[in-house]
């Protein structure tokens, strides 16, 4: 893979009313709402202020940590979990199973939570349940969004906005309620989808066939003379910016987001009321 650089990698994105299903057929379900077959299992558990269980298992014949599949939020407020994988045969293709590298978000040891996902190419069908007790309707709102993207070399890239299970952009999160009877688990797929552009400041192919040249707006927001934002122009005009050529390519269907980078870190701004339990499955897809 050629190098990035962090003016030579642009992304828009773009909002875009496609579902996961463009991919490939959502699987069947059981009565329980999961899909059967292999998966990978994570637990969001609520916890009451006070809570000190952060430390990880040592293993005695190693020394080496034992990574689990359990994330610890407050039971009310709010917490942050970094979820971190990358493409096949990127940085992060040695990862073969979930790891919870941090079980805590800052409200109980300062540091947001890690949780790393093993690369798949065609990515996963995900899932999530509310379960635990539903004394009073407990509730809890998960806010996507790309915080980190790198390339092999560790090159930081740009921020690239934010996404719900609806598949397409949003500042919205996703609301996951425990309500009386029997929990059914939801399909969440769309949470890892991307869609739109992404751009080069010259043609990493030197073809100009899969990055075409394309008009875009650039834009400085943080002031350091770098374009690290681009909008579509209208009618050949910027309204913010200066009008730039750049070599792009159009992701119209939905990509699985850990796809679009060698390493990226997805940043879930959790927000609970009360719910003490969220199980999250990811099922890898095969073609």
């Amino acid at each position: 893979m050629k190098k990035m650089v962090r003016v030579g990698w642009l992304m828009l994105a773009i909002l875009a009313f496609l579902t996961f299903e463009t991919l490939a057929a959502e699987p069947s379900v059981n009565p329980n709402g999961f899909p059967s077959g292999p998966h990978y299992n994570l637990n969001i558990i609520g916890k009451k202020n006070g809570f000190s269980g952060c430390s990880l298992e040592i293993d005695p014949v190693t020394n080496q940590p034992i990574y689990g599949n359990v994330v610890f939020i407050p039971e009310y407020g709010e917490g942050d979990i970094w979820l971190q994988s990358g493409k096949v045969g990127g940085k992060a293709s040695a990862i073969t199973t979930l790891q919870v590298l941090d079980p805590c978000v800052s409200a109980f040891d300062g540091t947001k939570a890690l949780v790393q996902i093993p690369p798949n190419g065609e990515g996963y069908w995900v899932y999530a349940r509310a379960l635990a007790k539903p004394t009073n309707d407990p509730y809890m709102t998960i806010t996507p969004s790309l915080y980190m993207a790198e390339d092999q070399n560790g090159t930081p890239l740009l921020f690239l906005g934010t996404l719900t299970s609806s598949g397409f952009v949003s500042a919205a999160g996703d609301t996951f309620a425990r309500s009386k009877g029997k929990s059914k688990a939801v399909p969440i797929s769309g949470m890892f989808n991307w869609t739109g552009y992404v751009c080069y400041e010259t043609d990493p192919d030197g073809e100009g066939t899969f990055y075409i040249p394309t008009q875009m707006c650039g834009l400085d927001t943080n002031g350091d003379t770098l374009i690290d934002q681009i909008t579509l122009p209208v009618d050949g005009l910027c309204t913010e910016g200066t009008l730039v050529e750049l070599y792009c390519h159009n992701y119209e269907t939905p990509l699985w987001v850990f796809n679009i980078a060698d390493f990226l870190t997805y940043l879930w701004s959790t927000d609970n009321y009360g719910l003490k339990l969220l199980q999250i499955r990811f099922y890898p897809i095969t073609q």
